[in-house]
């Protein structure tokens, strides 16, 4: 076997494809948060073979060095087998390309079947779109997500490339693998107060860029936990002076973290509150019908996309619109003593856009199965097992 470096370049040999060949291709930390559950389930079988690729579609804080380090990179998820350098994974003759992004340098034209995941769902639907038709498969979050294909014209209501699977990332809010109060601790807070979790968008514009001293100051004051989550890859924004990234590790005191990572998920399931303003977590919230507060941006919002934004359907209807950090603390306060107002709305939008959470990694694991020919597992049905895909690859 040919070796480049530290990475592995798998030749054609006809011995190794008794396996089938699966990929998956990441181009920010999000898109393994995404997929990882399905990888964890198929890593499982051993008719597979899973490869792991991945090229930073932009660079944020310290990833310099993880652009030539992909090995170091997936390890950060517990990927430590099947890692190649994307040059050789989207080259790799495999039997199914699976990803959760669209970015060319890393699309596999060599193999036999593609399958998009998609990143998540959004009111901005940056995801419908004329690129997702070079795909075989779109595994849906939701009916929508399959609404917003067939109203848009790009797709048929019975097109055969539309699957409804549902969102993988989310089965842990709802599964009961979650412990918030472990998750507070490890973070350094008390999970006997009320915790609120401020996750901005990543478009220019966006609350932290413009108002994030005041937010952070205001939110200081508050007798709560705070979770400062930045967006993982944020466009870059000249009217923006400030380097947050930088900025937030000095803000941090006894009742405020701010999270630098890639996964949401934990930080969603321990929020009692979640303020944002144009994130799709907004809608993965709404799973677990707690109170949302959106901080307005109208410079998104009334911006050079915002023909594509859906406002009319859900858009901001589940939780209660902000317009200065007066009105954002009044409100955060009247949400955290009474939770429940827009409880239905809420629970109507999970229901629209995500199909099956708790089920949907299984959902997805079946169906790449059915994708190269194989009959389903029973036991790839349940709960991934302890040790992530370690292992997977060499089996």
């Amino acid at each position: 076997m040919k070796r480049a470096g530290r990475f592995c370049y798998a030749p054609a040999v006809a011995l190794l494809r008794r396996r089938k060949w699966i990929g998956f291709s990441a181009d920010n930390g999000v898109s393994v948060v995404m997929y990882r559950g399905v990888a964890e389930r198929l890593a499982r079988d051993p008719r597979l073979r899973l490869f792991h690729f991945m090229h930073f579609k932009r660079v944020r804080r310290n990833q310099d060095d993880l652009r030539e380090d992909p090995r170091r990179f997936f390890s950060e998820s517990g990927i430590e087998d099947g890692v190649v350098h994307y040059k050789v994974g989207r080259n790799l003759p495999l039997d199914l390309y699976v990803t959760p992004n669209f970015n060319d340098k890393l699309h596999n034209r060599r193999a036999d079947r593609t399958v998009q995941i998609f990143h998540g769902v959004s009111f901005k639907n940056y995801c419908v779109k004329e690129k997702a038709l070079r795909y075989h498969r779109l595994f849906l979050p939701g009916e929508y997500h399959r609404r917003r294909f067939v109203e848009s014209g790009l797709l048929r209501d019975d097109d055969p490339r539309l699957r409804m699977v549902g969102l993988p990332k989310l089965d842990r809010l709802v599964d009961g693998s979650l412990d918030r109060e472990a998750i507070l601790r490890g973070l350094g807070l008390d999970p006997d107060r009320r915790t609120v979790l401020y996750a901005p968008t990543g478009d220019a514009g966006n609350s932290l860029f413009r108002h994030g001293e005041e937010i952070l100051d205001a939110l200081a004051r508050l007798d709560v936990n705070v979770i400062c989550k930045p967006h993982d890859h944020a466009d870059p924004d000249p009217k923006c002076s400030i380097d947050w990234l930088a900025r937030l590790r000095t803000l941090e005191g006894e009742r405020l973290r701010c999270d630098l990572g890639f996964d949401i998920v934990p930080l969603l399931f321990a929020a009692d509150l979640l303020l944002t303003d144009a994130s799709s977590c907004a809608f993965e919230y709404a799973l677990l019908d707690r109170p949302i507060v959106f901080f307005d941006v109208p410079e998104i919002l009334e911006g050079p996309n915002a023909a594509q934004f859906d406002l009319d359907t859900w858009g901001r209807k589940a939780g209660h619109v902000v317009r200065d950090v007066g009105e954002m603390t009044a409100e955060i306060d009247r949400r955290l003593d009474d939770p429940n107002e827009k409880s239905e709305i809420r629970r109507a939008l999970a229901e629209d856009l995500f199909h099956q959470p708790g089920r949907a990694a299984a959902n997805a694991a079946a169906a790449i199965l059915e994708e190269v020919g194989l009959e389903p597992r029973p036991d790839l049905s349940g709960a991934p097992v302890a040790g992530g895909v370690a292992g997977a690859a060499d089996r």
